[in-house]
């Protein structure tokens, strides 16, 4: 008997079955040649016209149904995921919860996508924008111009109920502000990397933590940062514009259909309780999706929930989009580690997002659990208030563009 076969018998039936899946990411997630640059003029002309067509469709049963929170017609149509045959990831594939026979042996590094620079080491974080990418997003006409042509009409999408919202219900109180400047600094991608989220929980407070969709463990990990002081989020896989990262599974891709989007959010949303709302992971071809995000957007609204904008991309419409649809979000100003062991750039970074504090009055950072990250933040976070400044969950930031926005619509009526 060979050394392979007498391996082979070592392992149940569930694990052989794993060690497959994990053969068949690597292989599909080995370096791969950038796409060309240039498309045929009729692949571009083809889609462009699909894309339309899908827009105007969508308009016409928005318009026909008054469009309300989560009326997006799931229907009973029948949804193919793309499965392991290259035309689609393979962590497209829904990804059960724990203890379901198909992932209950699984080990943890077999969920932790790779793709990208950091290869089989890690998973991926967000994407940098490019580099002389205007991080601010379409402006408000520019999005009412793009909801007309996609025949969303008025978009209309009634207030959600007058009570509380969730994402107040299940905000942390903060300290008295005092007028002093306001940082919100959110770590996400946790829950995948058992060895950092731990550390990143524990360090003081209070900072906002979003997890991973599809970390395992996540009832145990988030009540432990709620019992820290910490508030929660979920992090959403979305689809990347480069088709070589893989944003991991059940991410939300703009060529879905409605149904199948639908499955894959409300399969997020429910992973654990207790979360403000959403941020989202990669995305940056997702959150420049107009209807895709109307979408995501909508259904937040009917569950109360927030929406974080990370800005992987210029040409998102999530901030102008919710802005108009009157969805609770905020949008990043920092990546904290871009330059994820290199510290001293991670505390220029800080430098920087505490600038922005300074002269607008609240700022927003994004890290992520790299070591190097949360040894600066063990030295940082202690100082903050020394220095000035008052560290608040991202819902008080919310809050106050929830006011700000409330003041400006009463002034335009």
């Amino acid at each position: 008997m060979s050394g392979s076969e007498s391996k082979s018998k070592r392992f149940s039936a569930s694990r052989a079955r794993a060690a497959v899946k994990a053969q068949r990411w690597a292989m599909k997630h080995r370096p791969k040649p950038p796409p060309p640059r240039r498309r045929p003029v009729a692949a571009v002309v083809a889609v462009t016209l699909g894309g339309l067509l899908a827009g105007g469709l969508l308009g016409v049963a928005l318009e026909r149904g008054g469009m309300g929170p989560g009326v997006f017609d799931s229907g009973s149509e029948i949804v193919r995921n793309r499965m392991e045959d290259g035309t689609g990831s393979a962590w497209t594939v829904p990804l059960d919860p724990p203890g379901h026979p198909a992932t209950a042996n699984l080990d943890d590094d077999l969920l932790t996508p790779g793709a990208g620079p950091e290869g089989r080491k890690g998973f991926t974080y967000e994407e940098p924008l490019t580099p002389g990418e205007a991080a601010s997003g379409p402006s408000d006409s520019e999005i009412d111009a793009m909801v007309k042509q996609a025949g969303l009409g008025r978009l209309i999408v009634p207030d959600a109920p007058s009570e509380v919202p969730l994402w107040e219900k299940n905000a942390i109180e903060v300290a008295e502000i005092s007028g002093r400047p306001m940082i919100a600094l959110v770590i996400d991608d946790l829950g995948v990397n058992r060895r950092t989220t731990p550390l990143a929980i524990d360090l003081p407070g209070p900072l906002t933590l979003s997890f991973m969709t599809y970390a395992k463990g996540l009832e145990a990990l988030t009540r432990r940062a709620r019992a820290q002081g910490h508030e929660l989020m979920l992090h959403v896989p979305m689809e990347p514009r480069d088709p070589t990262w893989d944003p991991g599974p059940n991410a939300l891709q703009g060529d879905l259909p409605q149904a199948e989007l639908a499955r894959r959010l409300d399969w997020a949303l429910g992973r654990f309780d207790g979360y403000v709302g959403i941020n989202n992971h990669m995305g940056s071809k997702f959150t420049g999706s107009l209807i895709g995000m109307a979408q995501v957007l909508a259904e937040l609204k009917s569950r109360g929930l927030l929406f974080l904008d990370s800005v992987t991309s210029g040409s998102s419409v999530a901030a102008g989009l919710a802005r108009r649809m009157r969805v609770a979000h905020a949008a990043r100003d920092i990546f904290i580690d871009n330059e994820p062991e290199n510290a001293k750039s991670i505390r220029r970074q800080l430098a920087k997002l505490e600038e922005i504090a300074r002269r607008r009055g609240r700022a927003v950072g994004i890290g992520h659990p790299h070591d190097a990250t949360l040894e600066v933040l063990a030295e940082w976070l202690p100082e903050i208030e020394r220095r000035g400044f008052v560290l608040v969950p991202i819902s008080t930031i919310v809050r106050q563009n929830v006011k700000l926005a409330a003041r400006v619509s009463s002034q335009q009526q």
